[in-house]
């Protein structure tokens, strides 16, 4: 059994993405490489029954979690918690956000050591609007400010929606971001990736955004330069909604597929 794994984190209404973008992911990572592991946390025992037989056919590893192990934390914030869910096979770990499609081979980003008491993530798209004097980037700066990020530090603000992670040393920064997340109570925009920028950000390597490429990004040409393998439709509406642009017939045509060869779902 491989070290790695990559894993989704997840809720009954986001099962079926999830299990689309897993699906992806163990089309791109050789099975001696990483496992693909889907935590669906609080749902329905029939919904996680129905899923556990679809992943078991595409060679994904289920696992149910009551939210209780997880201090009742919500599904987007049970990544913060992986240390205590996880199987004790895996050490190296890449976390997904549901709302992706993986577009490329992932061996690369999983074979990287991530060093102990360490994580890779993305810079945040957010950061881009902060060089200038616009109101949106004054906008930004103002609220990286309200969460005690000083100036010189907000350009190093990154998203938590793809993370390259050490299993040594994230029950700490995990834990470290939940506390000050209820210290905070919820009064953030972001609320696990606020409390890991604030928490974490010394800790952060930074990644390319071709593990991370946020899709409105092809509005500005740059997915030719930068090849993306994992795509993440970021905001409203996703690509399980209909075709919108930037995005093409085939990225919502996926999930149509999905639905037909697992009609159970």
């Amino acid at each position: 059994m491989p070290n790695r794994c990559i894993c989704y984190t997840t809720d009954a209404g986001y099962l079926f993405p999830t299990f689309v973008s897993a699906t992806q992911a163990r089309q791109h990572t050789p099975v001696d490489i990483a496992d693909i592991v889907i935590f669906s946390i609080g749902a329905p025992a029939e919904l996680d029954r129905v899923f556990s037989y679809a992943c078991a056919a595409e060679q994904i590893r289920f696992i149910s979690i009551f939210s209780g192990k997880i201090e009742n934390a919500s599904a987007m914030l049970a990544r913060l918690f992986l240390n205590r869910i996880l199987p004790d096979d895996y050490d190296q770990i890449l976390y997904i956000d549901a709302d992706t499609q993986i577009s490329g081979m992932l061996a690369p980003i999983l074979q990287i050591e991530t060093p102990s008491n360490q994580f890779y993530a993305a810079s945040d798209p957010m950061i881009f609007s902060l060089p200038g004097g616009r109101q949106h980037g004054q906008n930004i700066s103002q609220y990286f400010t309200s969460l005690g990020l000083a100036s010189d530090k907000q350009s190093n603000y990154f998203n938590s929606g793809v993370l390259r992670i050490n299993r040594n040393g994230w029950n700490e920064i995990g834990q470290a971001a939940w506390s000050l997340y209820q210290k905070l109570h919820g009064n953030t925009h972001y609320p696990d990736q606020d409390a890991l920028n604030i928490v974490a950000m010394e800790q952060r390597i930074p990644m390319s955004l071709a593990w991370n490429f946020p899709v409105f990004l092809r509005n500005a040409g740059l997915e030719h330069e930068i090849t993306p393998r994992i795509i993440h439709y970021m905001g409203s509406p996703k690509p399980w909604h209909g075709e919108f642009m930037p995005w093409k017939l085939a990225e919502y045509a996926i999930y149509l597929e999905t639905a037909r060869k697992h009609p159970t779902l």
